[in-house]
């Protein structure tokens, strides 16, 4: 990134060839030493400070046309629209996504035996909730429906209000982000997840960054980072994005990390048509006749497929 020669109050970004964008991101380090997927989190950082100073409209986000814009393999879906990669397990959660909660709970256990276990069990609670516009920029979550339980009886058990399934404590942010600590720590540790929000999308990077480093403290390391809302779920608690997909003209909420081999039918491959969205329009994914690599491609929320 750097100054317009001929323009001071315009700057020109440089994207990678996709050879070598594709190449690096595969070994991780180029041969000096730099992280290519660090070094473009770096540039998303200065893009983003910039867009605060109203450097770029408010109304477009650079962060997301960078990524959209960079090539991808059909693995990396999810990377370059919610931030998920192998070793960074955190999802960013857009409007127009869902977010399903599920909770197991237990009866207290004798004093000499184990307190969360299989026989100790008496069910799960669900929910689920849509995230969406909130005021201007910012998001909030709505919850859809009551808190369902299995088994019903459950229900007569659980205090109202103290599920352990409610998002009523997390503010309207402009950005929210999913942290997946199942993913990145051992299964000693207490927390399962933690939900954070911030201003801009460069404050949850860095949060990321360093809570991958405390991973049973999220809440209690973000108390002291003015600006940053954050809720905890400990290991008993499982959460799962959903996203909007259109297949043969219907809208279904899928699972986050749902492939296309998941959802097609057999013996409908060569009819199968893709279209994915890029910024405010649709376009067409073009792939081979056959190619394997195809139905390894996570859908992501706007996808419509027909076949």
């Amino acid at each position: 990134m750097e100054q317009t020669k001929n323009d001071p109050n315009s700057i020109q970004i440089t994207l990678p060839a996709p050879e070598k964008w594709l190449e690096a991101t595969r070994s991780q380090a180029d041969a000096d030493g730099t992280d290519a997927v660090q070094a473009l989190y770096a540039l998303l950082s200065d893009l983003d400070q910039l867009q605060q100073k109203g450097c770029f409209e408010e109304s477009a986000s650079i962060r997301e046309f960078i990524l959209q814009s960079l090539p991808m393999k059909p693995a990396e879906s999810l990377f370059y629209s919610y931030g998920y990669r192998a070793g960074r397990s955190s999802v960013d959660l857009k409007p127009g996504t869902r977010l399903k909660i599920e909770r197991a709970y237990f009866r207290g256990a004798e004093a000499a035996d184990e307190e969360h276990t299989t026989e100790n069990s008496i069910g799960v609670g669900a929910v689920t909730y849509d995230v969406e516009q909130g005021s201007g920029t910012k998001i909030r979550f709505r919850q859809i429906g009551n808190v369902r339980y299995s088994p019903r009886s459950l229900s007569q058990t659980i205090q109202k209000g103290n599920s352990g399934l409610s998002l009523s404590g997390l503010p309207q942010e402009s950005h929210y982000r999913l942290l997946l600590y199942t993913v990145l720590v051992a299964k000693e540790h207490k927390l399962s997840a933690a939900i954070l929000g911030a201003d801009r999308d460069s404050q949850l990077d860095g949060l990321d960054e360093e809570l991958r480093k405390h991973p049973d403290a999220a809440c209690k390391y973000t108390a002291t980072t003015p600006g940053v809302a954050c809720m905890e779920f400990d290991r008993f608690v499982a959460l799962t994005p959903q996203i909007a997909v259109e297949l043969n003209g219907k809208t279904k909420f899928l699972d986050w990390g749902t492939r296309i081999r998941d959802v097609l039918p057999e013996n409908t491959f060569k009819a199968l048509r893709i279209q994915r969205r890029f910024m405010n329009s649709y376009s067409d994914v073009h792939f081979g006749a056959g190619d394997p690599n195809l139905l390894a491609l996570p859908l992501v929320s706007g996808d419509r497929l027909t076949w």
